[in-house]
């Protein structure tokens, strides 16, 4: 997804947060380190204060491990504080988005892409709480116009080696 017509506004605080949070805590899948999802939590505490952040910063913790334990494949993922968004990070975003809005059909649609049949009821639940939490903190996020995100696997894999996001 370059250009100009992503379909997540990483500006907003809402997405900003949901993609930034992601990132740590994939990151920290991914390398076994705990550090990464000690900076989703400080990110989280900074933005919103530590009390309104726990709940929050639980739900992305399940809605994380919901995604890196019944993923189809591996996220596609940019580093920290990174601008630019890529499929990946627009479809676990829009599906929590999806979740908010109660767009079903959406959320059955990016789940279906993302998660295995095994895996979907957990991500879906999870992505719902997270959804729920960051609304009870006065983040709603933006609807998203499900013709403008690709279900397919990111193309920045393509790169392989040769580029790494």
């Amino acid at each position: 997804m370059t250009g100009s017509a992503m379909p997540i506004a990483i500006e907003h605080r809402a997405e900003r947060l949901v993609v930034e949070g992601l990132r740590r805590y994939m990151s920290g899948y991914s390398t076994g380190d705990i550090r990464c999802w000690e900076m989703a939590w400080q990110l989280y505490a900074s933005e919103l204060g530590p009390d309104r952040a726990r709940k929050p910063v639980s739900e992305l913790s399940c809605y994380a491990r919901a995604l890196n334990a019944h993923g189809t494949r591996h996220l596609c993922l940019f580093p920290y504080d990174c601008i630019k968004l890529c499929q990946d990070e627009c479809l676990v975003t829009a599906l929590v988005a999806a979740c908010q809005s109660n767009d079903e059909s959406v959320v059955e649609t990016i789940g279906a892409a993302l998660v295995t049949p095994e895996g979907l009821d957990e991500t879906l639940f999870s992505a719902r709480e997270f959804g729920s939490a960051l609304s009870a903190c006065g983040l709603r996020m933006q609807s998203i116009d499900p013709a403008s995100l690709t279900l397919d696997d990111c193309p920045l894999k393509k790169f392989g080696a040769l580029r790494r996001h």
